[in-house]
């Protein structure tokens, strides 16, 4: 608005100035006009008297009598004014004020105008000889219908230009003052007119830009006071519902960005009208997406046909899908709403429920059922087996009995180390209160080891152990001697025979402990589950090495209880690494 309110009056000021300097170079143009015909006339009636009183002999003999040479003496002495006299063709034979000049003047204007045949000739320019502007006449001299001779009067343009300058001060001061008196009319009036518009658009704008503030106008205006209350009004009025749809507003994204449930809305255009953070993070969208094509945007094909069965049919679907789009599959319990509205407007309500993790959980209960009842088959199976042959008269065979009592004890053994291992992950780690204590890192591996010399001795395997004798580490032994031992139990278990073992600790940014060994190695896509209770690589291989399937789950469990992390960097047939880093002691 100010910028077309300053537009209107630069306008109107540039008219205004345009009007006044046209006005002024108008009136000074015609009255210059006018002084110039007063001054043609004038010296055309000198001009006529002094020829009247020349003969014609003059202009073909170009000889002064002693009369008409008192009479040009006479003429010379007014130095205003310039007579020269012509021949026929335009040459000069007299100049009253270079004796010496009888050059040709044919190519003058208004010499050039006697010669076409006119009445009289006059030309207004500055003279090459005087270096002056110059009024110039020239009236023909004939006998019987003939040209015989020119006479040229020139008066100079100072005689009548003081009147002009004179004149043009006096209209300059007197357009000057009536243009100032209009103009300041004319402001005036535009202010007038643009009163009720420069106070009510800023409050306008304002109202529009910050709709929960009223705004009020004060200002007593006896022609504009309807309107200016009548603002006031609006402004309360909209004030208070915009705060009411706001509050409503923000409860409602609030809610559906809290929700762990995905919801989108598709209007009767195709477009993402809405999504909340939940669906766009199931689908792999973005929030600027929001407000294009939904077949743009999103990638999954099932969902797609969805939408599009639900547009086509004008119904509801309540459907389980997967996502492919994705890099790990994604499961969804998806409900699909036509919403129809007036007219032919209408919305596709999309909830979308992540199903994945659940369906995760539901697989890892049954392998976990599964894998327990495997384990808890197979030294009860046993058990049951031998003590069943032991009752049917094998007891009284001494080197059987000894036999089948020593392969009962192993897996007795067994089955304690499985339920050992079951209730020690069943544990919530962070209720029990344990003390802290310093182990000095290499007599606490060295001491685990022994505990597997003969299983190392029957293997023929190498142990090197990188990390400094003098390292320790205070963290909580409970939890962190389990780690240790179920690493290195592993290493030794899965190793080839005369493989190495290497054992590494110390500190960098956290503090780490790797076991590496050169033994059957894991698949990336075992890597996935090897934290899972009771998964196995290899089910036959781990029966043969005596294993539970527990290990490594207490590895990640406790290391997570000690706030660290662990990982793993294996490859098939070429061995494991596992690291565990946890947080350095203050």
């Amino acid at each position: 608005m100010k910028k077309r309110q300053r537009i209107e009056y630069w306008l109107v000021g540039m008219m205004m100035i345009a009007l006044f300097v046209g006005s002024i170079f108008l009136t000074n143009y015609f009255f210059k006009k006018e002084l110039l015909a007063q001054q043609e006339e004038y010296l055309q009636k000198k001009g006529n008297l002094i020829l009247d009183q020349l003969s014609y002999d003059l202009f073909t003999t170009e000889h002064f009598s002693d009369q008409e040479k008192k009479l040009i003496a006479h003429y010379a002495t007014d130095k205003n004014e310039r007579l020269t006299l012509m021949t026929a063709q335009g040459t000069i034979f007299y100049d009253s004020i270079d004796s010496t000049l009888h050059e040709s003047r044919s190519n003058r204007p208004e010499i050039k105008a006697i010669l076409s045949g006119a009445d009289f000739g006059s030309a207004l320019r500055k003279s090459a000889t005087l270096k002056e502007e110059l009024l110039y006449l020239a009236l023909p001299v004939e006998k019987e219908g003939e040209l015989i001779g020119i006479l040229r009067m020139s008066e100079e343009t100072t005689q009548f230009s003081n009147s002009i300058q004179s004149f043009r001060r006096y209209i300059l001061f007197t357009f000057g003052l009536l243009f100032l008196i209009i103009t300041a009319f004319v402001f005036l009036l535009l202010h007038q007119k643009n009163e009720p518009l420069v106070t009510v658009l800023p409050v306008l704008k304002k109202i529009v830009q910050y709709p929960d503030e009223a705004r009020s106008i004060i200002q007593d205006s006896p022609e504009w006071n309807e309107l200016y209350q009548t603002v006031n009004l609006l402004s309360q009025q909209m004030s208070q519902t915009y705060l009411a749809y706001t509050s409503t507003d923000e409860q409602f994204h609030a809610l559906l960005d809290e929700l762990m449930i995905g919801v989108f809305i598709i209007d009767v255009d195709g477009k993402l009208q809405l999504i909340n953070p939940k669906m766009a993070t199931i689908l792999m969208l973005k929030e600027r997406d929001a407000g294009n094509d939904y077949f743009e945007v999103i990638k999954e094909p099932a969902l797609i046909h969805l939408i599009h069965q639900v547009i086509t049919e004008k119904s509801s679907i309540h459907q389980e899908i997967k996502l492919t789009d994705t890099l790990n599959e994604t499961i969804l319990d998806m409900s699909l709403r036509f919403i129809e509205e007036d007219g032919n407007d209408y919305q596709v309500l999309g909830i979308a429920y992540d199903l994945t993790r659940v369906r995760q959980l539901e697989k890892m209960q049954k392998d976990f059922v599964s894998n327990v009842s495997h384990e808890l088959k197979t030294p009860v199976t046993s058990l049951l087996g031998f003590t069943e042959t032991l009752l049917d008269g094998a007891k009284d065979d001494p080197e059987t009995l000894t036999q089948f009592l020593e392969i009962m004890q192993n897996d007795a053994l067994r089955l304690q180390q499985l339920i050992q291992e079951i209730l020690q992950l069943s544990r919530d780690g962070k209720n029990i209160s344990y003390d802290d204590q310093e182990v000095i890192l290499l007599p606490f591996v060295q001491e685990i080891l022994r505990s597997y010399r003969r299983t190392i001795a029957e293997k023929s395997l190498t142990i090197e152990i990188l990390g400094d004798d003098s390292i320790r580490y205070i963290t909580k032994y409970e939890v962190f001697y389990p780690i240790v031992k179920n690493l290195i139990e592993n290493a030794i278990q899965y190793s080839q025979t005369e493989g190495t073992i290497t054992i590494d600790f110390g500190y960098s940014d956290m503090f780490f402990f790797s076991v590496k060994d050169l033994g059957i190695g894991i698949s990336p896509k075992d890597q996935e589950r090897i934290f899972e209770r009771f998964y196995r690589v290899d089910k036959a291989r781990s029966r043969h090495s005596g294993g539970t399937g527990l290990g490594l789950s207490i590895v990640h469990n406790y290391t997570e209880l000690l706030g660290g992390t662990v990982s793993i960097d294996s490859h098939l047939g070429l061995g494991s690494t596992f690291i565990v880093k946890l947080p350095k002691n203050e």
